[in-house]
């Protein structure tokens, strides 16, 4: 039974070191916004025993700042390749188009005559000539 009171005052020598906290809390309780401002309660000894908690959360918001702007810049370089993709595909269809215009028999026909080439269409479709092989 000695046991089992030895380990409830040991908790309880836990529990007032825990409870201890509230004199850190009532120290951040106290401070006025001018002090806020001016940062003097970062030099209180409650802010003093978590700084490499506090400098990491800051490396955390710069690399999610740093990541956010990255971002932006990839997502304006998408936007722009997207628009010269859609000006290039439009370049495309018109090159095409052309193409297809220049190809008419009408419209060679006319650059034919205009270059001074006597060509003629045919009339008659053209013949298969049939050539016996060598042996």
């Amino acid at each position: 039974m000695s046991f089992w009171k030895f380990g409830q005052k040991k908790r309880t020598k836990e529990a007032e070191e825990f409870l201890s906290g509230k004199e850190e809390f009532k120290e951040l309780k106290g401070i006025s916004f001018k002090e806020f401002l001016y940062g003097r309660f970062l030099a209180g000894r409650s802010v003093g025993q978590h700084w490499g908690y506090l400098a990491f959360l800051v490396f955390l918001g710069v690399l999610y700042i740093g990541n956010r702007y990255q971002m932006e810049r990839h997502l304006d370089k998408q936007a722009e390749l997207l628009n010269e993709l859609k000006e290039l595909k439009y370049e495309a269809i018109t090159t095409s188009s052309e193409l297809m215009n220049m190809s008419k028999q009408s419209e060679v026909m006319e650059r034919v005559n205009r270059a001074g080439i006597e060509l003629e269409v045919l009339k008659t479709p053209p013949r298969k000539l049939e050539v016996d092989p060598l042996d």
